[in-house]
């Protein structure tokens, strides 16, 4: 049965559903962040999105992103918009060292266990271009189940089977960056995430 519901959530508008229903007013909430963050950052023209899904969360701010998944059924919707798009595992990028300007990741690593989740990020690291930046966004539990329950009961049945606190998703990112960081609230449900961002300097 759970094989079968991930199947049943890679199809691309059954994922915008569960999104819409257990995450109500997600998207205005975390485009906002993202926008703020965008106007922060050293310019990017060339992007990479790591678990970009059926469509990036950055096409909001009309950025185009190379767009890296597992899932073809995510990947042809996303290139059928017009963007590209390659089959990857975010372990694993088949993409050249220092070859993007911005490299992002957005919901994904919730998806990873913890050593496949920390080198991913090094991937990231190692494919963006010095004085570049590399950005995260996950989900996160709350502080304290009795705070918020509706977001704790969603969160222990995301199909994500590597929720983590806070302090344990900061401790994915590897300590020779300085990273910076932001945790709100994103969704009517109580639902939380921590957007992390770091700049990668010209001699790492």
């Amino acid at each position: 049965m759970p094989a079968l519901l991930d199947r049943v959530l890679e199809l691309p508008w059954v994922y915008r559903l569960q999104t819409a229903i257990l995450a109500p007013g997600a998207e205005t909430a975390i485009v906002r962040r993202l926008a703020g963050l965008v106007a922060q950052l050293p310019p990017a023209a060339r992007l990479l999105d790591v678990g970009c899904g059926p469509r990036s969360w950055l096409s909001h701010l009309a950025l185009h992103p190379v767009g890296a998944d597992v899932s073809l059924s995510y990947l042809r919707e996303y290139a059928a918009a017009g963007d590209a798009a390659v089959v990857a595992s975010a372990d694993a990028l088949p993409v050249a060292s220092e070859s993007f300007d911005g490299v992002w990741s957005l919901g994904l690593l919730h998806h990873l266990p913890d050593r496949l989740a920390a080198t991913a990020v090094i991937e990231m690291i190692r494919a963006c271009k010095p004085a570049g930046y590399v950005a995260v966004f996950d989900a996160v539990l709350p502080h304290a189940v009795w705070r918020r329950p509706l977001a704790s009961a969603i969160r222990r049945f995301d199909r994500g089977k590597f929720m983590r606190s806070e302090s344990a998703l900061r401790a994915l990112l590897p300590t020779e960056l300085e990273w910076r960081d932001d945790r709100f609230t994103y969704a009517g449900s109580g639902l939380e995430g921590l957007l992390c961002w770091a700049t990668k300097a010209a001699d790492t």
